[in-house]
């Protein structure tokens, strides 16, 4: 396996990737990182959750590792019939995330280490309950429905939560979820939560029993050649699974089942920190969180129809038509329009629509 991976990385990182970040650069990447963390993740590097486990199937660029359904911890639930507490913070401080989940909108308002909801998207921001705000540095939610999942990115944790008697309550959790577990996506199809491991190339997948709510890790599907390289997040598009570029400066197109590497895209040093990637219409857009020196200011949102384009550096800035915009993080769909995340800006959330692969009907939210 060892041998595997140096091919692997020989071939793909020499012609993609001519230069090198130690762990320690990570910090200044994006939203969440912390010194401890870091000091952690350049130690996990070569050891990954899946390593010590039994191997289901190996191709030559991913394994999937069974878990053997490794259950989450399960927590007290109080049976006091309250509700959440109110936000104490005046503004948002780097969101992550804004999404709708079940009858909620959520904002995952990672410096300010607390996951945000409310019903009315356009309340102000100190209006809405905190689902939990004992967390270092989340990045994502998601749910399918009746729980909702939590990556605690800096805590390496996966925390699960039911709307119990009133309110949002913490019910489950899984620890040592990879190093930093920075997104997080639920795939209707397989009834699956998918949660990424951002320096260590693995990809939990975790399911539900339907008797009694249980949580439980099913398998952790391991891509070789990213393990070691901060990938901030992936997006499932049909049976593929596309990853944004992360230091090791490419885009990676994968089998949603195996994570099989079907395809790689090179990209500019500039822009190959990217955040998200997600097809809207014919064009791939793309948040661009960093350059290849991990500084902020060639962040920027672009587009391109042809994923193959980006070598030559052919893309469209599409930044100019988000007043103020600084660093463009994910990007969510919301009953019919597209809500994409700023930090460092006074403006922080913005919804957009697109028609004929036209942008239009820019606001701005919070």
């Amino acid at each position: 396996m060892k041998k595997l991976r140096i091919l692997v990385f020989a071939s793909v990182l020499c012609i993609f990737y001519c230069s090198s970040v130690c762990a320690a650069e990570l910090e200044t990447a994006g939203p969440g990182f912390s010194e401890k963390v870091e000091e952690e993740g350049t130690e996990e590097t070569e050891t990954t959750a899946a390593e010590g486990s039994e191997i289901s199937q190996e191709n030559d660029t991913s394994v999937i590792i069974p878990m053997d359904d490794a259950f989450a911890l399960k927590l007290g639930v109080s049976d006091m019939h309250m509700q959440n507490p109110y936000n104490d913070f005046k503004n948002l401080k780097l969101p992550a995330q804004i999404t709708r989940q079940g009858d909620y909108y959520f904002i995952v308002d990672t410096y300010n280490d607390q996951v945000l909801y409310a019903s009315d998207l356009w309340k102000p921001i100190r209006e809405w309950r905190v689902m939990d705000r004992k967390l270092n540095r989340p990045h994502a939610i998601a749910s399918d429905g009746s729980m909702y999942l939590v990556v605690d990115t800096d805590n390496n944790r996966v925390l699960c939560y039911e709307y119990v008697n009133g309110r949002f309550q913490n019910t489950q959790r899984f620890d040592d979820v990879g190093t930093r577990p920075h997104y997080i996506q639920y795939d209707a199809v397989t009834e699956s939560f998918f949660v990424w491991s951002s320096v260590t190339g693995d990809m939990y997948i975790i399911k539900k029993e339907s008797v009694n709510n249980q949580m439980y890790i099913q398998e952790i599907r391991h891509i070789y050649e990213l393990d070691g390289f901060y990938v901030r997040s992936f997006r499932i598009e049909g049976n593929e699974v596309l990853f944004p570029s992360g230091n090791n400066g490419y885009m990676i197109v994968a089998d949603k089942d195996t994570l099989q590497v079907k395809e790689r895209y090179p990209v500019p040093m500039e822009i190959s920190g990217m955040a998200f990637a997600k097809k809207i219409g014919s064009y791939y857009y793309m948040t661009i969180s960093t350059d290849e020196k991990l500084n902020h200011e060639n962040a920027k949102m672009i587009r391109t129809s042809d994923l193959q384009s980006l070598s030559l550096g052919l893309y469209e800035d599409v930044t100019g038509y988000f007043k103020d915009m600084r660093v463009p993080y994910y990007i969510d769909y919301i009953n019919g329009s597209y809500y994409v995340t700023s930090h460092e800006s006074q403006k922080c959330v913005y919804m957009f629509n697109v028609a004929e692969d036209v942008i239009k009907d820019v606001q701005t939210v919070h």
